[in-house]
């Protein structure tokens, strides 16, 4: 339930970025706010915590929104989410949103993970391969999981491509079971 109405805002805010050119700075705006509020730790929580006054949560909202020089579309998206008791729900709006903008611009975001380290060059030659079999801009993070042998697994949304020695090897023991 929660991750349909973060997409709904998120498509909503990505609606007014479109009209005004501005959504790359509004997710820019909002995975920052995000992060200032995760990184606050208990005290960013106040925002989202019925414990205290609505009014005491306003005007911290407020205060905060002036320091941080968001004003606007992505301010009056802020309250908003405050005003219905929303604010929880940033996290997952942020997500959305960064979703549908890769969406929008063609693009796809994955996991490759690798047995030990790989060049610069070899990434971009794996994005160019998995975009050219997705038709979408692929960007990876890469990370490292020596217990997969050899190899490669690339996670694209649904899609995974298992290359992976482990693999491979679980794969040729069945076969040698069943016969």
């Amino acid at each position: 339930m929660n991750k349909i109405l973060a997409k709904r805002y998120a498509r909503a805010l990505l609606t007014l970025g479109v009209e005004d050119g501005h959504y790359q700075s509004y997710l820019e705006d909002l995975n920052g706010f995000v992060e200032a509020l995760e990184a606050a730790g208990p005290s960013g929580a106040i925002l989202s915590s019925p414990v205290y006054p609505r009014k005491l949560r306003s005007e911290i909202l407020e205060k905060i929104l002036e320091a941080a020089s968001i004003k606007g579309i992505l301010a009056n998206f802020l309250r908003l989410l405050h005003d219905r008791d929303r604010f929880t729900l940033l996290p997952a709006v942020a997500e959305c949103l960064r979703d549908l903008i890769d969406e929008r611009e063609g693009k796809i975001r994955g996991i490759l993970t690798t047995a030990s380290p790989l060049k610069s060059s070899e990434i971009s030659a794996i994005e160019g391969a998995l975009g050219t079999m997705t038709g979408r801009k692929v960007e990876l993070r890469v990370r490292e999981d020596p217990s997969i042998i050899g190899g490669l697994v690339a996670h694209l949304g649904d899609l995974v491509v298992d290359s992976s020695l482990r693999t491979q090897l679980n794969k040729l023991g069945r076969r040698l079971v069943e016969v």
